[in-house]
């Protein structure tokens, strides 16, 4: 495993045959120091994954006090529970939260996470971005800073000298027993509804439905694979997708609860009766599933809970960094409530 030894300013100073005087120098864009230097001292510190600490420059000694944690999709409520989750676990062990959000941009979350990762926290918790590569991550924190990812997997290949640990849901088995559910009930054109291919839990998600079907020798149709955006707007806005075509499916398997109460509003609009002429599940059981139109059936991820076991996990990757961090990957339980009925 891989050193955390942070780089210190004599590191840059001995690899570019310069003083620290000289190299803190560059720090504070001094024009003291001649354009030739100043630009092998900055090479030498990208090459080692410097990262300035402006938050405590001159007192590297402090102990770090923070964690940072940095969020895809604040407009989620799954992640703005997930978040109480973090910040309640994390001021019971002393630390407070640094928060930011990528909104779903691969280059507004390095910028964030560049920006984070100045305040030299103890660890960085993210919930990536859709298609977030590894290479670009271990760029904007360097190989120092324990990171802990959370339900997506990041691409690529990582650096070798970089490593990180990782908590995931139960995806496709969660998604395999919403589909078997609605199997049980006698459904057979079943739709799975929402997300991207491109986001690793989508296609696990994907992957549990399929499963599903094809254990009751059933091949989905192309059409009953709808993508939109996790979110209750552009679910509702593709609600028409389902009714394309004849016969058209009489349940869907939602990828998350946003998007099933997305869906639930779009059916209504078109005359339908979800829970009465129309099936469907979520996935998260956040708080407002339980109190719908009708109350959702889902898998609960408990995500304030998840919140927490991310927290511990993370410190104690910081307390650790040269430990095998092996994969988390933590159950999910179908709830029954209204929204899941028999076929018309």
């Amino acid at each position: 495993m891989p050193s955390r030894r942070k780089v210190t300013l004599n590191d840059i100073a001995d690899a570019c045959g310069v003083s620290r005087a000289t190299v803190s120098l560059v720090l504070r864009e001094s024009p003291l120091v001649h354009p030739d230097t100043r630009q092998r001292v900055k090479d030498e510190m990208r090459r080692q994954g410097y990262v300035y600490n402006r938050a405590a420059a001159g007192l590297r000694t402090r102990t770090a006090s923070s964690v940072a944690l940095v969020i895809n999709d604040l407009s989620n409520p799954f992640f703005a529970e997930f978040a109480a989750g973090v910040d309640e676990a994390l001021a019971a062990a002393g630390y407070v939260t640094l928060l930011g959000s990528s909104g779903e941009s691969s280059e507004r979350q390095q910028a964030v996470l560049s920006s984070l990762v100045e305040h030299h926290p103890a660890a960085i918790i993210l919930s990536p971005a859709e298609v977030s590569d590894v290479a670009r991550i271990a760029r904007a924190i360097g190989p120092s800073t324990p990171l802990l990812v959370f339900n997506r997997h990041l691409t690529g290949e990582a650096p070798p000298d970089f490593s990180y640990a990782f908590l995931g849901l139960d995806n496709r088995a969660g998604a395999r027993q919403a589909t078997e559910h609605l199997l049980q009930l006698g459904h057979r054109r079943i739709a799975f509804f929402g997300g991207h291919q491109d986001s690793s839990s989508c296609r696990e998600r994907r992957l549990g439905y399929q499963d599903a079907m094809l254990a009751h020798d059933i091949r989905p149709e192309p059409q009953w694979i709808i993508e939109c955006a996790p979110t209750r707007l552009e679910a509702a806005a593709q609600t028409g997708a389902l009714f394309i075509r004849d016969p058209a499916p009489t349940a869907a398997v939602c990828y998350n609860d946003a998007v099933a109460l997305g869906l639930t509003l779009g059916l209504t609009r078109r005359g339908r009766h979800p829970g009465h002429d129309f099936a469907l599940t979520g996935f998260d059981n956040i708080p407002e599933a339980a109190v719908g139109t009708p109350p959702l059936t889902t898998l609960d991820a408990d995500p304030r809970e998840r919140g927490r076991q991310a927290a511990t996990l993370a410190l104690e990757h910081a307390r650790n960094p040269s430990a095998d961090h092996a994969p988390v990957i933590a159950p999910v339980q179908l709830i029954e409530r209204a929204s899941t009925c028999p076929p018309p």
